[in-house]
């Protein structure tokens, strides 16, 4: 299926139907009160995250979405039904954004989250609502609410505990096949991924995360060289960016350290935040590099990059460190995830008196 993290879309909801002014007419009775009954309302347009879909590709053809309107309401005393709601399903990371003001919507990140994006108008009332002691012949009624309209923007951000940034042919692709279950095209030339792949990492019994593999950067990505910067939002949700650098390049020529640096200045240029994130050196491709010159390329890499961070050498294509590397993705993504209880003020210490006795009893 085609990879679409963009779209742009109408949505209309219904408008509430009108009241209805009657009165009642039967034999015998002459003078039948009103019995006109209330319009009902217009259906609403909701969006909700499906764990399911991974891509906006539904949203790229069908551009418009309308709820019907309410029926109108009718005599004795018959109220309009009210129309039903749309319901939109999109990929779980999705950002909503009114294109005309560009202030967020909503932002789906938990799967079967609901959200409204567009309120359906209410139903007018009927003259059986107006009437009362002195005016017992209302002739009265209102129009239906008219339902909001709007033209929203869908922006998809894949939901990853890590994210894999490097050059073209650095080994990504081939790094999270060897340590998840994801298969991306693997080939010998530029750009051979094209979009984002996630790939779930096993470290053992419930535990595990999720990497993004985006397409490689290279130097000029904010004037548009190579892919541009189309895909490093996907980044932005991630806890940890692995810098992946091949250390073996086809070309003698190319300095693996510049291309790193350039690397890193993209990002800056892209974004602060997403540039302070934690991020790891992940030396790759080693089994192309002879035993006896490993390390001295190694450190004469760290030295002449100035590097002081966590450093990882690894070799995709053989599994050559991979272990490591994960264990200490989990350690980390795993301590991130825990969230700070705050004390409770009911108690000493933010604890329960029961929980302070067997505290004092293991002491003992």
């Amino acid at each position: 299926m085609k990879f679409i993290d963009e779209a742009t879309i109408d949505i209309v909801a219904g408008n509430g139907g009108a009241g209805c002014a009657s009165f009642r007419r039967e034999k015998f009775i002459p003078f039948g009160g009103p019995d006109g009954g209330d319009g009902g309302r217009g259906g609403s347009i909701y969006a909700v995250a499906d764990s399911n879909l991974n891509t906006l590709i539904d949203y790229r053809y069908a551009r418009r979405h309308e709820a019907r309107n309410g029926e109108a309401g009718r005599g004795s005393d018959c109220y309009g039904a009210a129309s039903e709601d749309v319901i939109l399903r999109m990929p779980v990371g999705t950002i909503v954004r009114d294109l005309e003001t560009d202030t967020v919507i909503a932002e789906l990140l938990e799967p079967g989250e609901k959200i409204l994006l567009a309120k359906g108008g209410d139903g007018g009332f009927g003259n059986l609502h107006f009437k009362t002691s002195t005016n017992r012949a209302p002739r009265q009624k209102t129009p239906g609410w008219p339902g909001e309209a709007k033209k929203v923007k869908l922006e998809l951000r894949v939901l990853a505990d890590v994210g894999l940034l490097g050059q073209p042919n650095a080994g990504k692709s081939t790094l999270i096949t060897a340590v998840s279950n994801a298969r991306p095209k693997i080939a010998d030339y530029p750009f051979t991924t094209l979009h984002p792949n996630l790939g779930v990492v096993r470290v053992g019994p419930e535990k595990s995360f999720v990497v993004a593999d985006i397409p490689g950067l290279i130097e000029g990505a904010a004037e548009g060289a190579g892919l541009g910067h189309q895909f490093l939002r996907h980044l932005q949700r991630t806890r940890l960016l692995l810098h992946v650098v091949d250390l073996a390049p086809f070309d003698p020529a190319v300095d693996p350290v510049a291309e790193a640096k350039a690397i890193v200045n993209e990002l800056k240029k892209y974004d602060q935040e997403l540039h302070d994130k934690p991020r790891w050196l992940v030396l790759n491709k080693l089994d192309m590099v002879p035993e006896d010159e490993r390390a001295k390329r190694v450190k004469d890499f760290i030295k002449r990059y100035k590097w002081k961070g966590p450093v990882f050498e690894i070799s995709a294509l053989t599994r050559e460190g991979c272990q490591p590397l994960i264990h200490a993705i989990y350690d980390h993504v795993a301590t991130a995830h825990k969230v700070h209880v705050e004390a409770d003020p009911r108690f000493p210490d933010g604890k329960p008196a029961a929980e302070l006795d067997e505290a004092a009893e293991q002491k003992a």
